[in-house]
């Protein structure tokens, strides 16, 4: 049987996991990927297998989940089903998002799910964590939440939005009646739209091209900034690329799904000249499995901010940042003529129709691998003064 101890060094993993407590009660404590603990408890009634969530292991101490989970046996031997003597609305939000957590963040990129865990014990559960979701109201969430929020719009909006997907659970599962969220449009002012520093200008980005190649810094950091033009992909893409996913016979880049934003496959048809750069870093990256380790640690990728540092020394901040070169291609991409979906499909921009996607990025690979060269051809140019 369990014990304290044990059940404190239970570690989160990628997706839920039960451990169960022994002595034929049916006890188990499920694990979920953001460190929640809730104490379950399964049993058959009518021939259903039924499963009873009794609380989170920081308010319900083992001693008390045993006897919770002896009650339902007693209650069961008298023929009764021990849930219809309680109400799952009389659980607090916490465990309720808990359980959504469990479910729905590891479908999520490891950023998001870190990311939604932190807004949760941040901003929300201060506020919601301890209420039953029949005590919970449009103006609970909006003086307990969002409006400790007003001055952080960004946040705000990313907090409404988890919050919006944790009510639509509640409300599919018959916790709460509607997902509040939709009685707060209008609350704020809408927020002015911050885009991020691009360059647009080909006179410019061809000076950016020139001081990359010229300015000092480490080797990978280098090599990274002048592959990062080529392929425009997010930053967080090309910092976490493998080798394996880099196929030199082929001349493509695939990225898989769990380390795109969308959660989609990624092909990258690689120039010339991006062939080139990867098989020089390959003779100076060591060992590790990426492409560009951390300098500290080879099994690690780089530091997200290494590149945005780095442009800033280059006299480049506010002016310029790694995502930026997804606005310059996009813009020049398209001033240069090329076939919208072309350029929306190298972007990594979401297709809605799955079996278009799918079509699409068949159809347009031939298409994508003549525009890929002949943007590196042109940013080449732009290097050299050739505007």
């Amino acid at each position: 049987m369990l014990t304290v101890k044990e059940i404190e060094n239970l570690a989160p993993r990628v997706r839920p996991y039960k451990t169960f407590d022994g002595g034929g009660l049916g006890l188990y404590l499920e694990t979920f990927p953001n460190g929640h603990k809730l104490w379950r408890v399964q049993y058959r009634h009518l021939g259903k297998q039924k499963v009873k969530v009794l609380g989170d292991s920081r308010h319900v101490p083992l001693i008390e989940a045993r006897a919770k989970a002896a009650s339902f046996k007693l209650a069961l031997s008298d023929g009764a089903d021990p849930d219809q003597d309680s109400d799952r609305q009389t659980l607090p939000f916490r465990e309720i998002a808990g359980e959504w957590s469990g479910k729905f963040l590891p479908l999520l990129v490891l950023k998001s799910r870190k990311v939604s865990s932190i807004y949760l014990e941040k901003f929300v559960f201060p506020g919601l964590g301890d209420l039953r979701p029949d005590a919970i109201t449009p103006r609970t969430v909006l003086e307990k939440v969002l409006r400790p929020l007003a001055d952080r719009p960004t946040t705000m909006g990313k907090v409404k939005t988890l919050l919006s997907q944790i009510f639509r659970y509640s409300v599919a599962n018959g916790l709460m009646e509607r997902d509040f969220t939709l009685d707060l449009r209008g609350a704020f002012p809408p927020s002015q739209v911050f885009h991020r520093p691009a360059l647009t200008d080909p006179t410019e980005v061809g000076e950016l091209l020139r001081r990359i190649d010229i300015s000092e810094f480490s080797l990978l950091t280098g090599y990274a900034l002048k592959i990062l033009p080529y392929v425009f992909v997010r930053s967080s893409e090309l910092r976490t690329a493998e080798w394996k996913d880099i196929d030199f016979d082929q001349a493509l880049w695939k990225i898989p799904a769990a380390k795109m934003k969308m959660k989609t496959a990624h092909v990258i048809p690689m120039s010339s000249q991006v062939t080139e750069l990867f098989k020089q870093v390959r003779n100076v990256a060591g060992d590790s499995s990426y492409v560009f380790p951390n300098m500290r640690d080879k099994d690690r990728p780089m530091s997200p901010s290494v590149l945005n540092k780095t442009l800033g020394k280059l006299g480049y901040e506010g002016k310029a940042v790694p995502h930026g070169f997804r606005t310059t291609a996009s813009t020049l991409l398209n001033e240069m003529g090329y076939p919208v979906d072309w350029i929306e499909l190298q972007l990594a921009h979401r297709e809605r129709n799955a079996v278009r996607a799918a079509y699409n990025r068949a159809e347009h690979l031939e298409g994508r691998t003549k525009m890929m060269q002949e943007w590196a051809d042109y940013l080449d140019r732009l290097r050299n003064g050739k505007v």
